[in-house]
């Protein structure tokens, strides 16, 4: 059995969309529109900070999926699970910063990452 037949950790890919609330103002309500996903979570390296840096661009992490998610900047990604224990509270969020880039993933296969940028949770 390979990594590749059973990612670390599961998540939830939702899309924010903004909407009127009850009061005439605007709210931003997250629509799931993946659930379940599995896929593995790290921290960036420090060269690909810088990379991103250099585009203006404020990356905190990489996470890989076993074929594409088809997100978009306009997605977040909710790490639900690490490990088979379910993360407390609305899970961890973290914002796309770039479309899904196909990985070579080390003699295992093609993975395809995205990179993100933790956001705080918010009520969801």
């Amino acid at each position: 059995m390979s990594l590749l037949d059973s990612l670390p950790h599961v998540c939830s890919i939702q899309k924010t969309t903004r909407t009127k609330s009850a009061l005439g103002g605007n709210k931003d309500v997250p629509t799931v529109e993946q659930t379940g996903i599995e896929c593995w979570q790290q921290q960036a390296s420090a060269s690909e900070i810088n990379d991103y840096q250099k585009r203006g661009i404020q990356v905190t992490c990489k996470i890989y999926f076993t074929s594409d998610p088809g997100v978009t900047e306009q997605h977040e990604i909710v790490i639900t699970e690490r490990n088979g224990i379910t993360v407390s509270g609305a899970g961890e969020i973290y914002e796309v910063m770039s479309e899904t880039i196909p990985d070579a993933g080390a003699g295992l296969g093609v993975l395809f990452k995205v990179m993100g940028r933790n956001i705080p949770s918010r009520d969801q």
